[in-house]
Parts: C-alpha cells; structure tokens; sequence
C-alpha cells in the first residue's frame, strides 16, 4: 500500500471511534434528565423561581429570605451566583443529576447540560 494512502485510512479509526462515542452521549443524558433524581431537581428549581418572584410581588425587591426553607433534594446544591436588588442568578445541581445544572433568573428557569 502506498504512504500516502496508509496516511489517510489511518485517521479514519479514529474518527469512527469518536463519531460512535459521541453517539451515545444524547441518550445517556436524556435518560438521566428523565429520571426522578432529575424531576424533583428542576421541580425544585421551579420553587425557588416562583419564591423568589413572590418575594419581589410583595417587598419590591428580591430577597434571598424567600429560600430560607426551600427543601433541596438529597444531593442537591442550591448556589447564589449573582444577587441585587433587580435580578439574581441561582444555580441548581446535584450529584444524583451529574453534568446538568438548572439556572434560576428573574427570566425563569434553564437547564444547562456540561460536558
């Protein structure tokens, strides 16, 4: 077989091993977004959104008070990113859940996958 050619057939293992790799990640990250550990997570993340938006209806402005009693799932790490009197950035995640986080903003709620 000539240099060149070997060359070329060479990278293609490897790209073939990559492309069937990544090929399985979706699926392993939707079974675990579909999962109860998941569910209760992003439910959580929902509370706190909806805490927090009462929180503004009746004082003005946000306050972190509002989740002084939120119950987090097993696992589960409520973060305060950012914080001001108009707008707040909490993040969701839990080891049940790894490799996604939930993101509470005065926007609403957003899941994130990392990879």
């Amino acid at each position: 077989m000539e240099p060149h050619r070997r060359h070329r057939i060479a990278w293609l293992l490897p790209l073939a091993l990559g492309l069937t790799l990544s090929a399985c990640v979706p699926t392993a990250v939707a079974d675990r977004l579909a999962g109860p550990a998941a569910q209760e997570v992003e439910r959580t993340a929902y509370v706190a959104y909806h805490r927090m938006e009462l929180g503004r209806l009746q004082l003005g402005v946000y306050t972190t008070n509002v989740l002084v009693d939120v119950e987090l799932p097993r696992g589960a790490r409520l973060t305060l990113e950012d914080f001001d009197d108009d707008g707040y950035r909490l993040r969701i995640d839990s080891d049940a859940v790894p490799g996604v986080a939930w993101f509470v903003t005065p926007s609403g709620v957003r899941r994130v996958i990392q990879r």
